[in-house]
């Protein structure tokens, strides 16, 4: 079987083309339909036409612009941090924040869930992480009380996109040690939870210099590109330090600029997160009345797993005849089995709604569910 994934032709906030068919389209990460704003292509060409498609340059020695000075100034303000850095990439930012700020750390200590870019920074940074299990909070205090005479670093999503959970940042920041550090990975907060949309850490209303926030400009904001937002002086840290943003060609300009214009079309049109919401929430109801169970309803995103990875495919290729593109993915379980074994991969299909998908779109989108999904009210 191919299992390669599919190529797409063009794409809109609600729609993709394959094969030359347009279907309605529920993937991806695109939450507040950013990317295909005009606003927001309109300021990518015109920083293509200023500046051209690449910094061609380091951040360390001729690749800043004032593009990446002024898109950081508006990512501090918009998330509540003294400062920010913008680096190529969501994965690289976790590289840069903690390498940088971890160097002199004796303790990491990480979400079983955790993302791989947060895994392979810590590696990288010379830790072999302790796993407290996913969202364990007695066994996460219970190690931070243990490393309270230590410089832990404690590693967390605030989104756990794959499974639904949101990590309980506020709980975890009161067991950090005095000069403890949190780093929080929150790609799928930001422009989605709180209420700006400032992301995990603001829908907790929590304020602590001790926590580093690490996001993608390339899920909700639409554009592409990672930041590191946090105090004046550990933001100096990695941009001094950190060989993942020291060695980087810098954020490509039209990035830049389409992310600048993005955070000003969430703050110019409040609506757009209201939308958002509401489909959210119209997209865990129709769940609930297919019998599906419903869990992470705070995001716009609905796990439906299946016991094999063909099932998956099959529903997935059902709704493409019907011309809903939902791709199968392959999952595996972060917990081990009863007997510690990994467990066997199994089918997800994610569906993923933005706040451009009308009322009528949901609709079609539970009835054709409805069709193809297997009867929860029969016996097998």
């Amino acid at each position: 079987m191919n299992r390669a994934v599919p190529a797409l032709e063009a794409t809109s906030a609600t729609t993709v083309r394959r094969d030359g068919i347009d279907l309605l389209s529920f993937h991806g990460c695109g939450y507040l339909g950013l990317a295909h704003d005009r606003r927001v292509v309109g300021a990518a060409r015109e920083a293509l036409e200023r500046y051209g498609a690449s910094g061609l340059a380091s951040r360390a020695t001729s690749g800043t612009l004032d593009l990446h000075e002024r898109l950081e100034e508006r990512i501090a303000e918009f998330i509540g941090t003294e400062s920010a850095v913008v680096v190529p990439d969501g994965y690289i930012a976790d590289f840069a924040a903690v390498t940088a700020l971890g160097r002199e750390r004796d303790t990491a200590l990480i979400d079983a869930d955790a993302h791989p870019s947060l895994v392979d920074a810590a590696k990288l940074a010379g830790f072999d992480p302790i796993d407290y299990g996913a969202g364990d909070m007695m066994r996460a205090v219970a190690l931070l009380d243990r490393a309270s005479g230590q410089n832990v670093i404690l590693l967390t999503d605030g989104v756990f996109a794959m499974n639904g959970r949101l990590a309980p940042v506020a709980e975890l920041s009161r067991h950090l040690p005095p000069e403890g550090l949190m780093v929080v990975d929150d790609c799928h907060g930001t422009g989605v939870l709180g209420e700006r949309g400032a992301g995990t850490v603001e829908s907790f209303g929590l304020h602590d210099e001790r926590v580093v926030i690490t996001g993608s400009l390339a899920k909700a904001l639409g554009s592409g590109g990672g930041f590191i937002a946090g105090t004046a002086a550990q933001i100096g840290t990695i941009r001094s330090t950190a060989s993942t943003y020291v060695g980087a060609t810098s954020l490509s300009p039209p990035l830049a600029a389409a992310a600048l214009a993005a955070l000003d079309a969430i703050e110019a049109e409040p609506a757009r997160l209201e939308r958002l919401r509401a489909n959210t929430g119209a997209l865990h109801r129709s769940a609930r009345r297919l019998g599906l169970r419903s869990s992470g309803t705070f995001l716009p995103v609905l796990r439906m797993p299946f016991d094999t990875e063909d099932e998956a495919r099959r529903v997935s290729a059902a709704l493409h005849v019907e011309g809903i593109f939902a791709p199968a993915i392959r999952y595996v379980d972060s917990l081990p089995g009863p007997d510690g074994a990994p467990p066997p991969p199994t089918g997800m299909i994610r569906l993923a709604v933005t706040s451009e998908h009308t009322a009528e779109e949901l609709r079609r989108l539970e009835e054709t569910l409805a069709r193809h999904l297997p009867d929860p009210t029969q016996e097998p």
